[in-house]
């Protein structure tokens, strides 16, 4: 697999990093940090940019383990409605097998009424 070298600025300060991931991404990545970083030291001139970086790095891992709690979550609702999905598709198959036995008794039942001579009832 090959390398990217790619170049980005964080906070003012130019990284090389070397992935197997296209430019177009590591560049995305490291433009979301630089914004997480520039949000954190705005709130507060305070802040120096080690603690402006470290505020971002514990703010990127939150939406991280939020997001990681979430896809479990989405995994679960997918899960339940599989088993929904798969008891329907066995009812719907018990009630077609029972529609197609009633449909033949009916049947039965036309044909034995057509065969049998007319009779007649007195009330």
């Amino acid at each position: 697999m090959s390398k990217n070298k790619v170049t980005v600025t964080i906070a003012g300060k130019g990284y090389t990093i070397l992935s197997s991931e296209t430019e177009e991404y590591v560049q995305k990545i490291a433009d979301h940090l630089d914004k997480k970083i520039s949000e954190v030291a705005y709130s507060n001139s305070q802040f120096t940019v080690q603690m402006s970086t470290i505020l971002a790095a514990i703010n990127v891992t939150d939406e991280y383990f939020k997001s990681l709690n979430a896809a479990d979550n989405l995994r679960q609702q997918i899960g339940q409605y599989i088993d929904d999905v798969s008891k329907e598709r066995a009812e719907l198959t018990s009630l077609r097998a029972e529609n197609a036995r009633l449909k033949q008794q009916l049947k039965n039942c036309a044909n034995n009424n057509a065969s049998a001579p007319d009779q007649q009832s007195i009330l």
